[in-house]
């Protein structure tokens, strides 16, 4: 396996790690909790934050694609 492919599999194993890690909480309540009145910001982002993450985590994996796709030519020739 070339460098690129392992880096591939790591972080893709990298990426379902932590996007089980942000899912599981979600899915762990079982018992329904009555909502706790709050202020406007902390209604607006308490359950938006694994919507955050995972945008971020999206974002990430497209720019390390990107640059895994931008990576030098393994034969060492120039691109045509």
């Amino acid at each position: 396996m070339n460098s690129r492919g392992a880096g591939a599999l790591f972080l893709a194993i990298a990426f379902l790690l932590l996007l089980a890690a942000a899912v599981a909480p979600v899915f762990g309540q079982l018992i329904p909790v009555p909502p706790e009145p709050a202020t406007a910001g902390t209604a607006l982002w308490d359950g938006r934050t694994v919507e955050v993450l995972l945008q971020g985590l999206i974002i990430l994996t497209g720019v390390f694609s990107i640059l895994l796709l931008l990576g030098p030519d393994p034969k060492g020739g120039g691109r045509t």
